[in-house]
């Protein structure tokens, strides 16, 4: 995303406790002048560095002409009155408010990984399902949402749902599976890899007395999601413009 945007590099510093004594003038010496000879430091008006957050945006102002270099301070965005900051989205995906997490950040919230074997439980006794592995630290509730899957390697993607949780109906397992049921026609093979993109949520996950009631319960969540579906695109149609001939 931040390469669409043409941002070509990423400077990572891990924060280790010897970074964490740096005081405001150490950390503008050592990192944005003699290593990346900034030129134009560009902060929110809420920025805070140095050790015990002893630097604010006047501090970087200050140090910046001592130091050759320009510091602008961008005014928070704000959607609704609502400030749109990265714990406001960590907020809302953990909440399940995967809805209000897309339009903070003017894209559906989504995770990718890798496709990784189940059970076996689904392709038997309920659906067949998509189990996704992710190293993202930021999971959606559990729950039941409606989603859009992509194959990362690939041109292939569907309308799905997504089901976020620990399988009540069939154990007691504390470990959480990411599984997406796919709306339309799957033709193998299944992709290695694959994004979830989380549009809304549907349910709270819940533990139900038999694989056949859980069935049918996912046959009405696939009924909301595409209803859903279907209603976006009627949206998208009838916003483009009217063709002239």
């Amino acid at each position: 995303i931040m390469a669409r945007h043409g941002i070509e590099h990423v400077l990572l510093l891990p924060f280790t406790r010897e970074l964490s004594y740096w005081t405001p003038e150490k950390f503008v010496e050592r990192v944005l002048a003699e290593s990346l000879h900034a030129r134009v430091v560009i902060v929110g008006d809420n920025f805070r560095f140095g050790h015990n957050q002893a630097g604010n945006t006047q501090v970087l102002t200050d140090l910046g002409k001592r130091f050759g270099f320009e510091t602008r301070i961008i005014a928070p965005v704000r959607l609704r009155g609502r400030v749109v900051s990265s714990s406001g989205v960590r907020k809302a995906v953990e909440g399940g408010n995967v809805s209000l997490a897309g339009r903070l950040l003017c894209r559906a919230f989504e995770l990718h990984g890798e496709v990784v074997k189940g059970q076996g439980i689904g392709s038997s006794q309920t659906v067949p399902t998509l189990n996704l592995r992710t190293q993202a630290q930021v999971v959606p509730a559990p729950g039941v949402y409606i989603t859009r899957t992509y194959e990362l390697e690939g041109p292939r993607h569907w309308d799905s749902i997504t089901n976020v949780g620990y399988r009540p109906t069939f154990s007691d397992a504390h470990e959480l599976t990411i599984e997406t049921f796919l709306l339309s026609e799957f033709v193998p093979p299944p992709p290695e890899t694959i994004r979830v993109e989380f549009l809304r949520r549907v349910r709270d996950e819940r533990k139900f007395e038999s694989p056949e009631l859980l069935r049918a319960q996912i046959m009405r969540d696939v009924g909301m999601a595409q209803t859903y579906f279907r209603r976006g695109q009627k949206w998208i149609a009838a916003r483009a413009p009217a063709r002239t001939h």
